[in-house]
Formats: structure tokens, C-alpha cells, sequence
């Protein structure tokens, strides 16, 4: 992978930086697992990616936030932004999902709440 968007840190955002592509760029986005991702300098070196912390809170002015917002709504309604799904569940699955979370997937796991 070219990008990875890292919302979590830790033992996850390490895993997912294995397969980060040479030239690749890791933005760390925050740290939800209670640890940042482990960056390896000389890993940085031999395969050149990039790591950019990003501080991803509201700003002050209002109206700019409202347009960011606005506009990132537009770009979703254009199928220029997506999630890939995974695996779809049902509400009386869920204990099952969550049991199953053990490794990252490919795709977002989806909970139906209406049949």
C-alpha cells in the first residue's frame, strides 16, 4: 500500500506498516490504542517513506470547519471517497465480530441494527 491513514497506533499501525509500499507515506493520525506506531529510522532509510503527524482537531473558525465538512460530504456523495466493505453482520452477530477482530481484514465490518 502507498498510504496509510493511522487513527490508531501501536501493535496495530506496526502491523499495518509491514506493507507499506518504498515511497509509501504513514500519516499518524493519533493514538487510540495508547502507543504510537514504532517508527524504525533505518527502516525509513532503506525503503524511503515518509511520516507525517497530523494534529486532526477542529479549528477555531466555525465557518471553515462547516466548509471542510461541506465539502468533504460533496466528495462522498461523488464516490470520490469510499470504504471498502468487508464482512456484513447481523445485530445478533455482533458478539461474534467482535470475537473475530483478532487481525486486521480487508474492508470495514458492517453491523445491520435493521433487518
Amino acid at each position: 500500500m502507498d498510504l496509510i491513514y493511522d487513527p490508531v497506533g501501536g501493535d496495530t499501525a506496526a502491523t499495518a506498516l509491514k506493507g507499506l509500499a518504498r515511497n509509501g507515506r504513514i500519516a499518524m493520525i493519533g493514538v487510540a490504542s495508547g502507543a504510537p506506531v514504532p517508527i524504525d529510522p533505518m527502516d525509513m532509510i532503506l525503503r524511503n517513506y515518509t511520516a507525517v503527524g497530523v494534529l486532526a482537531i477542529p479549528q477555531d473558525d466555525a465557518a471553515t470547519e462547516a466548509a471542510v465538512w461541506d465539502h468533504l460530504t460533496d466528495l462522498a456523495e461523488q464516490g470520490a471517497i469510499t470504504t471498502p466493505v468487508g464482512t456484513v453482520y447481523g445485530f445478533e452477530e455482533v458478539p461474534r465480530m467482535i470475537a473475530e477482530q483478532t487481525a486486521p481484514r480487508a474492508g470495514k465490518s458492517v453491523v445491520r441494527v435493521v433487518p
